[in-house]
């Protein structure tokens, strides 16, 4: 036993190596007669790992500079990406593909640089601010001008249906609940989920990036009037509102409720103004949307949890008081506004919350 700890670290960084040298020789088949330089970057939530790639012997620009992608364990989201960089890039800007190998994992990918959509915000005024979200939701409206129906036929993108919506929400079940010592009360969990897929499959249907937020958007180093958009292996068909509500209830930016309304109402009539299927108001549109915070919100809380506890990665426990914050607001929201059968089951489960899970939530992290 112990020998085998001894050596466990040494055999993965010897993986780890070979993996590097087996890109390095990769590239050069794809970069003849180039030197470079590559330098790994942070990891996100996925075991995928990225690298950024400079050509050296030339100026530095973008064209010198690429994304690598290693997806060695994940070889299906690595063709899923390359199927969805294919369907989304006639409409929205997302990073060209430079080289592939799908057999061994890698990928080269266009490098839109290192500012992301968060760091824009930062010190920027609120019309800056204003401005910038604009941007971010006239492009998700022309992701969401692209037919479903071809989405579908052509490229193969699976429905957000039931089964998906409650698993996902079942993360929250199976992960925040034990985490923090509450006791689940199964009647009332089954009923709001029920609730919730019911209105859930009766809004629109668009082509859903599914994780398009502060940290997927990036000013292009090309052209900074537009967003590159990354991430997007994981795009279903669904919801016209999922995506709208994970970026203006974004897990990792803070905006007044009162500016979140504002631009829901700008969303309707960016909408309005494509031709695309929406609300009959953006008083409907803003319950759409708060339905579809609920059921996201309950995920990424069991998401973030996951995350530290299975794979190692607390930096997003941080992140947990601002997610629970928007899923009380939505949940409040409906408790007051929504139709009567959603209150019926939100109205209770939004109690049982307050009293049963709050407390134990509040001890474990510690928030006033």
């Amino acid at each position: 036993m112990t020998d085998h700890k001894t050596l466990e670290p040494n055999m993965t960084e010897t993986s780890s190596n070979n993996r590097l040298q087996q890109l390095e020789n990769w590239l050069q088949q794809v970069f003849t007669e180039q030197a470079f330089n590559l330098d790994s970057l942070p990891g996100d939530a996925s075991a995928r790992q990225y690298h950024r790639l400079q050509l050296l012997g030339e100026s530095d620009t973008g064209e010198s500079r690429y994304i690598v992608m290693d997806s060695a364990d994940e070889q299906d989201a690595l063709r899923q990406f390359i199927n969805i960089a294919k369907l989304m890039a006639p409409a929205i800007n997302v990073p060209t593909l430079i080289a592939q190998d799908v057999t061994k994992g890698f990928l080269v990918l266009q490098d839109f640089g290192t500012v992301e959509f968060a760091h824009l915000l930062v010190n920027a005024t609120p019309a800056q601010i204003n401005t910038y979200y604009q941007l971010a939701m006239q492009t998700l409206v022309a992701l969401q001008s692209v037919p479903i129906e071809m989405a579908k036929s052509q490229h193969q993108l699976p429905d957000y249906d039931s089964a998906l919506l409650e698993r996902e929400m079942d993360l929250f079940s199976d992960w925040f609940i034990p985490y923090v010592g509450a006791a689940l009360d199964k009647t009332l969990w089954s009923n709001v989920k029920s609730a919730l897929i019911k209105e859930i499959l009766l809004q629109p249907q668009v082509i859903v990036h599914r994780d398009y937020h502060s940290r997927n958007l990036m000013q292009d180093q090309a052209d900074n009037a537009r967003l590159g958009v990354i991430d997007f292996q994981d795009a279903v068909v669904g919801s016209y509102t999922y995506d709208l509500v994970s970026l203006v209830r974004d897990a990792y930016v803070e905006c007044p409720e009162s500016q979140i309304s504002e631009w829901i109402n700008d969303f309707w009539q960016l909408q309005q103004q494509a031709g695309l299927t929406t609300a009959k108001s953006a008083e409907q549109l803003e319950n759409d949307v708060n339905v579809m915070g609920v059921q996201r919100h309950l995920k990424v809380l069991g998401i973030f949890i996951r995350l530290s506890q299975r794979d190692g990665k607390d930096r997003y426990l941080a992140d947990i008081p601002k997610v629970m914050r928007d899923l009380l607001t939505e949940l409040d929201w409906l408790a007051d506004k929504g139709s009567d059968e959603i209150k019926q089951a939100v109205v209770p489960f939004n109690q049982w919350l307050q009293d049963s899970v709050l407390p134990n939530y509040k001890d474990k992290f510690a928030v006033v």
